[in-house]
């Protein structure tokens, strides 16, 4: 009986996975202009991408943003399981304008973490500022282990 619920609280806790972590102050690394990158773009029309986190994986797994154009990343998780999407280099190569979801919206200018509970959908609004590829992953435990990361491509 103890094993089984010991069981029971890893997958309890395996499917949190936390919260926002968007912030204010210039962490060491990112991209420092990032607030001029974000006045300064045209949000009138911005490139809309769509991503479903489901059964470990990201669908599409691969997306390509084109540098210094304004992007609409949006963000579904139609599953009964909390996901993340973290990438530390991507992140601090982009301007982030702001992640919203429900109708709340929070400005960044910087972004080193976005969760999508649940049954919930986010858009995360954002500029890149640096060209690269960079890995992504969601860092729920397990699920990264199971396949769910991908690849972001930031070209001309």
């Amino acid at each position: 009986m103890k094993c089984g619920l010991s069981f029971a609280l890893v997958l309890l806790l395996s499917a949190c996975a936390g919260k926002d972590e968007i912030v204010t102050a210039l962490p060491p690394g990112y991209v420092s202009n990032a607030v001029e990158i974000v006045a300064q773009a045209d949000w009138s029309s911005p490139e809309t991408v769509t991503m479903t986190l489901v059964d470990y994986e990201f669908q599409p797994s691969e997306l390509t943003f084109h540098r210094d154009r304004p992007v609409r990343l949006v963000l579904v998780n139609p599953t009964t399981t909390d996901h993340s999407m973290v990438s530390e280099q991507f992140f601090k190569d982009i301007a982030l304008k702001q992640v919203s979801s429900g109708g709340a919206a929070v400005a960044g200018p910087w972004l080193k973490k976005v969760v999508v509970p649940a049954g919930q959908t986010k858009e995360v609004w954002f500029v890149p500022a640096r060209y690269g590829a960079y890995s992504f992953e969601c860092d729920v435990t397990g699920h990264a282990a199971f396949g769910m990361s991908g690849l972001v491509n930031v070209v001309p």
